[in-house]
């Protein structure tokens, strides 16, 4: 097959609806409406499905052989000069759509205008689109899992580094950096299911709903699913069309993990200055200043903080878009798109860089666990030894509030105060009762699951492990869509794609 193909200019669709109409759209109301600047992202998508609905067609009997073939070698021929970079959208096209059938009508002819028969590009847009979340969710998943075995990495590292854990950003009880660490680990173990939830939610297949009503055509809506990978397809055809919610979900999930390394960078950033002390970051991932030559600035943390609100707002914008939108298809679900790119890619990034960062911190353990020299952290210890004594909960939390308060008094730690004074506020104390003050005994009797004791850390570790073979799993199974396979084979003629 040639690579043009001399067409008459009237058999050119100069745009998919001209018809109807006797004058050309107002230039500047043409601009305004054309979605091509940035939905020419879908190109590649858009190629896939429709090599799906065109040898969907084919099986059918909608198309002859004579025309499938050459709009099956035409869009093959187009996804490969575009996946090579020889081919670049571009022009004054109204969207990705009308480039891709104008392309094809100068390649192949005629034939290309028995492409878009059952389909419209409502039914047409939403596939493409999902299949682009499909493939970003399969990008992020990487990203995510190399995070969570690198903050994986630290914690087996630091089991035994003790710090304050905080509440209201007050020093509260000891634990470990690992099970500090390890919770953020979680965060992003939950953000895991829900993009993976994301991606089935955009498994299913619209194409057959056509504009919003289905087609007179003995069209096959399984078939083309089974050829995009898709593992459903529409139940209801406006629905199909309508629809966006695995847009909000997939946007929901990054908004979600956007805020959870969010609450990660803010730490980085408290920890890496001067007041806290606890880290420090590597030349690699800091920045310095134009003027104050001795700074040594968080800035990729910081920006990965500051992109959580644009990713939220990414989520709002869709939702904003959906409020109120009538059935089936309006024009405002162009609006779709921007919003969710946006959020995706900026997740992509966001979950890189913290990985980056996260391998460029070098820990202070000095400073770690001398930051638990003052505020009293064993408070909690005591109240609870008076409790194994036989004092009730309450009694005992007002009397380990009184020792605090005589040892602030006093400019001592708990530990250090007499056994006589601590016993004026707390009767019931053992005379070895220092032992259970440390932050040492502290951290290490608080064996129960999910705490910061050496032996409970090793335990979710385990868990944390058995998570990232999980994540892997998941990856090893995905597979390209059989129609995609079939053309990078050169097997879109052949009698069978499975």
């Amino acid at each position: 097959m040639t690579n043009e193909t001399s067409v008459p200019a009237a058999a050119r669709p100069r745009k998919l609806w001209g018809g109807r109409f006797e004058n050309d759209l107002d230039p500047d109301l043409h601009r305004f409406t054309s979605s091509l600047p940035f939905d020419r992202r879908l190109v590649r998508h858009d190629l896939v499905g429709s090599l799906a609905h065109a040898r969907m067609l084919r099986e059918t009997g909608v198309l002859s052989s004579d025309d499938a073939g050459p709009i099956l070698s035409g869009l093959s021929l187009l996804l490969t000069e575009v996946e090579e970079g020889r081919l670049e959208v571009d022009g004054d096209d109204e969207d990705v759509h009308s480039w891709i059938e104008r392309e094809l009508f100068r390649r192949i002819g005629e034939p290309a205008g028995r492409l878009h028969t059952a389909r419209s590009r409502n039914d047409q847009t939403s596939t493409a689109l999902r299949l682009s979340v499909r493939e970003a969710i399969e990008q992020i998943l990487p990203e995510l899992a190399a995070l969570g075995e690198t903050w994986l990495a630290i914690a087996r590292e630091h089991r035994e580094t003790w710090m304050p854990g905080y509440t209201h950003l007050q020093r509260g009880q000891p634990v470990s950096l690992a099970h500090h660490l390890l919770a953020h680990f979680w965060a992003i173990a939950a953000d895991r299911v829900r993009f993976e939830r994301a991606h089935a939610s955009s498994g299913v297949s619209p194409l057959g709903a056509a504009a919003l009503a289905g087609t007179p055509h003995p069209v096959e809506p399984r078939r083309t699913a089974q050829l995009l990978g898709f593992e459903d397809v529409f139940a209801n055809s406006i629905h199909a069309v309508a629809d966006r919610d695995f847009a909000v979900e997939a946007a929901f999930a990054c908004a979600l993990a956007a805020v959870h390394l969010s609450r990660w960078a803010e730490e980085v950033v408290l920890w890496t200055s001067s007041e806290f002390g606890f880290a420090k970051l590597s030349d690699s991932v800091a920045k310095g200043s134009s003027l104050m030559p001795q700074k040594r600035n968080p800035e990729p943390a910081e920006l990965v903080r500051g992109k959580a609100g644009r990713v939220i707002g990414d989520l709002t914008a869709l939702l904003v878009v959906l409020k109120g939108l009538p059935l089936a298809y309006d024009s405002d679900l162009q609006e779709d798109k921007e919003a969710v790119f946006d959020a995706l890619d900026t997740v992509r990034a966001c979950l890189s860089a913290a990985r980056r960062v996260s391998a460029g911190l070098a820990f202070d353990r000095e400073r770690l666990s001398g930051a638990l020299e003052e505020g009293h952290a064993t408070a909690t210890d005591l109240a609870d030894h008076l409790v194994r004594r036989g004092v009730p909960f309450r009694a005992a939390h007002e009397q380990a509030g009184r020792a605090v308060r005589e040892a602030e008094r006093r400019g001592s730690s708990l530990a250090d105060l007499p056994l006589d004074v601590l016993r004026s506020a707390c009767p019931d104390v053992s005379d070895d009762v220092a032992s259970f003050l440390s932050v040492d005994h502290s951290v290490r009797s608080r064996r129960s699951s999910g705490g910061p004791a050496p032996e409970a850390v090793m335990e979710q570790i385990g868990l944390a492990e058995r998570e990232l073979e999980e994540a892997r799993g998941w990856l090893r199974r995905r597979r390209a869509p059989p129609i995609y396979r079939a053309h990078c084979e050169g097997r879109l003629l052949d009698g069978q794609i499975a």
